[in-house]
């Protein structure tokens, strides 16, 4: 199959068939491409998940980089076909494992990091932070890596309140993991 038409709606079935020259992600089956990442967004991705990956040693969870895909609404029994929401996301921590496929996160991670950049600033501060809430996803940071700031948005009540924008010289204390502490100072060179 050839890449996607945009008025079409697909599965992820359908997205794991193209001949696809970079990524793609769906959201009720309407298909976005999401641009190759920066080099400065892969610092602050790199940053991040060494931060967490160190931070994280005594959890049951495990951190994983962007590309892997995370089908939100689906278990592994959901067929392939029946998936219609599927993103990758800049960074995931997932803490149970039945999540964890062997080609894909299945469900909600816990945490969600998306790594902002003009072509997709929108997509992630509108149609993702939806999904991302509607998904049940524990803590969601919107980073700015123009303006070196975190926005943290945490699950309360089914739905995303604002804990806090956080600035280059402040530090964060992860609201799903509690004796995690994040220096933004390590993240923004």
């Amino acid at each position: 199959m050839s890449i996607p038409n945009e008025k079409e709606r697909y599965t992820y079935a359908d997205y794991l068939h193209w001949n696809k020259e970079g990524r793609y992600e769906g959201t009720d089956g309407i298909v976005f491409m999401t641009p190759s990442p920066t080099p400065q967004h892969q610092r602050i991705v790199t940053a991040l998940s060494a931060l967490f990956f160190h931070h994280l040693q005594d959890y049951p969870c495990e951190v994983f980089v962007a590309p892997i895909d995370v089908c939100l609404f689906a278990t592994k029994d959901t067929p392939l076909h029946d998936i219609k929401d599927w993103y990758i996301p800049d960074l995931v921590i997932v803490c149970e494992q039945n999540k964890i496929g062997s080609e894909r996160i299945y469900g909600a991670p816990d945490f969600v990091v998306e790594i902002l950049s003009p072509s997709t600033a929108k997509h992630d501060r509108i149609t993702k932070f939806r999904s991302y809430e509607k998904a049940g996803v524990k803590e969601y940071w919107i980073v700015d890596p123009i303006h070196t700031t975190v926005e943290v948005y945490v699950l309360q009540n089914d739905r995303f309140q604002q804990m806090g924008m956080y600035y280059k010289d402040n530090s964060i204390s992860v609201h799903t993991f509690p004796e995690c502490i994040i220096e933004l100072e390590k993240v923004f060179p």
